[in-house]
């Protein structure tokens, strides 16, 4: 396993534990050790482990150091990821599949077996996509959620506008808010906005919600408004990622530029 990593400052907001690091290095092997110790505490309770991924620049470092982490046996993982832009192709090179499959399945040998994925090219019936999804994760229940928070506070593609802390659907297909998708575009994921996709296939905020276990890893100065909204506004769809201070298994790793204007 990683050895352990000593936060700078932990507090914590309601129900929301808290670590800061001194940079994203450390924040990413904090949150890699302790999905590794949950992903082999579930394995050793109920054979396997089903984990939700997120795919973004910001979860590089964590993937790389959650990759590095010994004691997890991939075998006894079912892979999931909690979104995917309507009408991308797995080859696509902003699909979020692709980067999952570059930045972590494929180095830990996750095959289609082991992997439960969001078809986003799917697009002739996209409310089946979601029912088909929705009985996976009903069939397979969340053990752990590996997230991160959007520069407008969205968790997945929840963004302010189509939040829903009471979602009746655990998966649904959104139109992205303008914020998001100019994101998108500042990460390198695509050229121009233009090119941005309008919608896409999200896990809703109680199907990520519903896990015992949640590590998100937010990280980086364009990170810092959107950590100050889920830390001290309040709880509220307008900062999606405020409906973490409500959950008692999760915990927030950020570095000292997205902790800057809450420390």
């Amino acid at each position: 396993m990683l050895p352990p990593q000593i936060p700078a400052i932990h507090f914590n907001v309601d129900n929301l534990k808290v670590l800061v690091y001194d940079d994203r290095n450390q924040a990413g092997r904090a949150a890699a050790a302790a999905v590794a110790h949950a992903i082999v505490q579930r394995q050793k309770v109920a054979g396997r482990a089903n984990v939700i991924f997120a795919a973004a620049p910001s979860q590089d470092d964590f993937l790389a150091d959650l990759i590095a982490a010994n004691g997890v046996d991939w075998s006894r993982v079912s892979g999931f990821h909690m979104d995917e832009y309507l009408g991308l192709t797995p080859e696509h090179p902003a699909s979020f599949r692709r980067y999952l499959h570059e930045h972590l399945f494929d180095r830990v040998g996750l095959n289609d077996d082991s992997l439960r994925l969001i078809p986003g090219e799917r697009t002739e019936r996209p409310s089946q996509v979601c029912l088909e999804y929705e009985d996976r994760l009903l069939g397979e229940p969340t053990d752990v959620v590996c997230a991160g928070i959007g520069e407008n506070g969205h968790l997945a593609f929840n963004d302010p506008p189509v939040a829903d802390f009471l979602d009746p659907l655990l998966v649904k297909v959104v139109r992205l808010d303008q914020a998001c998708r100019v994101q998108q575009v500042n990460d390198g994921c695509f050229e121009k906005l233009d090119d941005v996709p309008t919608h896409a296939f999200t896990l809703t905020v109680p199907a990520l919600l519903r896990a015992p276990v949640v590590s998100v890893v937010a990280v980086g100065p364009r990170k810092a408004e959107a950590v100050q909204a889920t830390l001290r506004g309040p709880i509220s769809e307008a900062c999606p990622a405020t409906a973490l201070r409500r959950h008692s298994g999760a915990t927030l790793y950020l570095d000292r530029d997205s902790a800057k204007f809450v420390l």
